[in-house]
Formats: structure tokens, C-alpha cells, sequence
């Protein structure tokens, strides 16, 4: 080692070197935490604005309509929460009541139902909104009050007449099982009735097996449509109500006529008409005798082919008689 005036030349070399490598780190530090160079902290993401959601719209319906022989009626059914439905009867407003928060609603009219034909439908009203109109509309025939009276009948179907109906309240003493409805909506047969709930029902046409189904655990109602249509002709449609074992419980027959559709719209007292998709007894005598009340008058005329009065189907064919 060297030595310079006391000093060791070596050691004065070796911390000048350190001292120019720590400048050299110091600026290369200094030059790397240079703010343009600094890594950009990520800009939070804007959240997307919501798009706006379609409400989805409740038509108003009906569920239950009932009127007891007294007179007294309870009407029920559902539409959009927190709305107001009125109960018209054609064009009058009949009554009106306000759905709950489950779209859920109950009028009992204040007056007895007096005897005589009614259409009844809904309007649902809501503020900055248009009206909405049920699809579907109640016949409601309510008769005389007598001892002998066989009660009201409420028949719901569609508003333009197309599809299946569903009887509500058919008069007479009320079964555990029967067919209500047979319908050809749109050239499709339906079938419908009422049952035990939860039980099945099998189905015959000339006891030709044509499908079964299970009645629904809420009202007992079940519907059946067969894959293959009815050809025209006459036949006997049998309803079958069956335990889990396949157990017949209950038995229902009926003949009627699968027909090609008529013309109904001018009919004419001492002719003939064939029964179509959403024709009743009463539409029947309204068109024809200008009073859907005088139902009796087809009635009493074609009683082998009818059983009751709520049970007509497309297909048969009726006698209208002479105006008496």
C-alpha cells in the first residue's frame, strides 16, 4: 500500500470510488422517481348507468265470482299491487276497490244482485298510466228468487270471444266431479272440469283413451287437450276420476257432436244452431230471442242432449224454438 504525506493512498482511492457509486445510485434513484415516470394509479371505473327497466304490467282478472241465492255476492281476483280496479258491468262502473301489496283484491257489492243477465269486466286505473282492460269478461245470470231456483251461473271467457272458458259458479248443487267446459279454441279440442284436488283424471272419447291429467291442488280445476283433433261426428266423451291404484272414484258420460261451425251471428226462433267456442245457453237466447234469460225456452227444447244448463259444447246442435 501506498502512502502520501501520512496518508494511505489506497484507502483515499477506494472511498472515492464509494463516494462516486453513491452519487451514481443517489441520482439514478432520483431520475427513476421522476413524477412523469411514476406509475399511474388505475381511475376507479365509472359503474354503467342503469338501464332503464320495462315494468312488467298486471292485468286485472278475475278469480272468483259467487252469488248466493239470497242474492248476496263476493267477487275476487288480482292485478297490479297498489292499483285500482273497477268492476264494470258492460260500460257502468258497478263497483271499485284497491289492489294490496300482493296485486290482490276483494269487492261484496253493498246491494243484493238483482235477478237478469250481467257482463261483467275490469279496469285497472294508475296514476301515469293508461287503463288497462281485463282479457277476460264474467256472464253472470242471476235468476229469479224462487224455492225452486237452481242459483247463478258465472261463465268467464275472453273478451273477443276466442279460447277456452272456465265456469266459475254453475247452478244447481255443486259436484266433486265433472266436466264444465269442452272448447275448440282455435280448432283445438279442450276439455276441462273440476275434481278432487291432486287426483287424476282420465279421459275416453267412444272409450277410446285419449290422455289423462292431474287436477290442481288450489281449486280441484284440471284442462286436458289431446294431441289428435276430434274428427266431425258424434261421440260419448267420458271423464274418469281415479285413485293412485287407478281406481275409478267417480264417473261422468256425456254425448256430444263434433260438427263443421255454422254461422250463429242471425239466428232466428224455429231453426237449428251448432253450439260453437264460446256460445252458452244464454248467448244463444240473447241473439235469438233478444234476452239471454229465456234460456229455458232451448233448454226444455233439447233437454236429452243437455244435463244442465252451464253445460253446452261446440259441436252440438240445438233446437231453436218457436218464441212462446
Amino acid at each position: 500500500m501506498g502512502f502520501l504525506g501520512g496518508v494511505d493512498v489506497s484507502k483515499s482511492v477506494i472511498l472515492g470510488i464509494i463516494g462516486v457509486v453513491v452519487i451514481a445510485i443517489a441520482v439514478g434513484f432520483s431520475v427513476m422517481k421522476d413524477p412523469t415516470d411514476a406509475p399511474v394509479a388505475p381511475k376507479p371505473e365509472t359503474a354503467p348507468s342503469p338501464k332503464a327497466q320495462v315494468e312488467k304490467i298486471i292485468p286485472p282478472t278475475f278469480d272468483v265470482v259467487r252469488v248466493n241465492p239470497e242474492g248476496n255476492a263476493v267477487m275476487a281476483g288480482r292485478a297490479h299491487p297498489l292499483s285500482t280496479v273497477e268492476i264494470l258491468d258492460d260500460d257502468s262502473v258497478f263497483g271499485q276497490v284497491t289492489t294490496d301489496r300482493h296485486g290482490e283484491w276483494v269487492f261484496v257489492p253493498e246491494k243484493l244482485l238483482e235477478p237478469g243477465e250481467r257482463h261483467l269486466g275490469l279496469r285497472m286505473l294508475r296514476e301515469g298510466h293508461d287503463p288497462v282492460l281485463s282479457e277476460h269478461i264474467v256472464i253472470l245470470v242471476v235468476p229469479e228468487r224462487s224455492a225452486n231456483s237452481d242459483g247463478a251461473l258465472a261463465l268467464k271467457v275472453r273478451r273477443d270471444g276466442t279460447g277456452n272458458s272456465e265456469v266459475l259458479q254453475k247452478p244447481g248443487i255443486s259436484d266433486v266431479f265433472g266436466v264444465d267446459t269442452i272448447d275448440y279454441g282455435d280448432g283445438q279440442l279442450s276439455i276441462s272440469g273440476h275434481a278432487s284436488p291432486g287426483k287424476s283424471v282420465h279421459l275416453y272419447i267412444d272409450n277410446r283413451f285419449i290422455g289423462k291429467t292431474t287436477a290442481d291442488e288450489a281449486k280441484g280445476l284440471w284442462r286436458l287437450s289431446p294431441e289428435n283433433d276430434i274428427a266431425p261426428g258424434t261421440y260419448t266423451l267420458r271423464a274418469d276420476m281415479v285413485d293412485d291404484q287407478a281406481k275409478v272414484i267417480a264417473r261422468r258420460e256425456m254425448p256430444f257432436q263434433r260438427a263443421e261451425p255454422e254461422d250463429t251471428k242471425n239466428l232466428k226462433p224455429g231453426t237449428f244452431a251448432i253450439v260453437q267456442p264460446g256460445n252458452s245457453l244464454w248467448r244463444l237466447a240473447r241473439k235469438t230471442y233478444g234476452d239471454g234469460v229465456r234460456y229455458h225456452l232451448i233448454f226444455e227444447a233439447n233437454r236429452d242432449q243437455i244435463q244442465t244448463p252451464d253445460m253446452i259444447y261446440p259441436g252440438q246442435v240445438f233446437r231453436l224454438p218457436d218464441n212462446q
